[in-house]
């Protein structure tokens, strides 16, 4: 029996790890495939180019035991809901048949996060089991409210993600030296919620059981 594919959309690379690097290694550790696919590279400095993001996201995949990511590439001009974007995704799911789908959660004030996930929606709409995980820090801040609805157990996989974040040297130089205990306090904060020491959260769009 094939193990079951899982999909795991984020806009840019480290979007996936802030949100549910802890849920990612666990799933790859009960046997699931899980494989990222990132929309669009930032290259805003020299220290921060694409082909450096595209390495840190592939050593991070190792860390975390998943299938190296799939990167789209898509240029800010190709990031936009429409026909083409959703088209792709759906290509995309087709292929893989996934068993679920998590992209990232549209509240957040990243027009990239937004349409993205406005579009694996739309791709998604014969798709069982989709669920958006929460982002982002720094920033992200707006009137909406994330909803926690799912929440998964992430303490034996805490170090996983804490090692998988630190991948990313390039947003060290850009967040500061805070940033990942900022990410660790919040999978804290969700892990006390449901009495365990760490947790990760997420809205659900859709899921079936029984």
């Amino acid at each position: 029996m094939e193990p079951k594919s899982i999909l795991v959309f984020g806009a840019h690379p480290d979007d996936l790890e802030i949100g549910m690097g802890g849920t990612i290694a666990k799933l790859s550790s009960m046997g699931y495939n899980v494989q990222p696919i990132i929309a669009t590279l930032p290259n805003f400095v020299k220290s921060d180019t694409k082909e450096g993001r595209k390495s840190e996201s592939m050593i991070s995949a190792k860390v975390m035991g998943c299938e190296s990511p799939i990167f789209l590439d898509l240029s800010p001009q190709e990031m936009v809901f429409g026909r083409n974007l959703v088209t792709l995704i759906d290509s995309l799911i087709t292929k893989n048949k996934p068993d679920s789908v998590f992209t990232q959660w549209y509240g957040d004030s990243h027009q990239d996060h937004q349409i993205l996930t406005k579009s694996v929606i739309s791709a998604c709409r014969d798709q069982d089991n989709i669920f958006m995980y929460e982002t982002t820090i720094p920033g992200g801040i707006t009137e909406n409210s994330f909803r926690p609805q799912l929440f998964v157990n992430i303490s034996e996989t805490i170090e996983i993600k804490k090692n998988a974040l630190e991948c990313f040297q390039s947003q060290f130089v850009r967040c500061g030296e805070i940033w990942v205990p900022a990410i660790l306090g919040r999978c804290s904060f969700r892990g006390y919620q449901i009495n365990s020491k760490y947790a990760e959260a997420f809205e659900v769009i859709k899921v079936t059981k029984w």
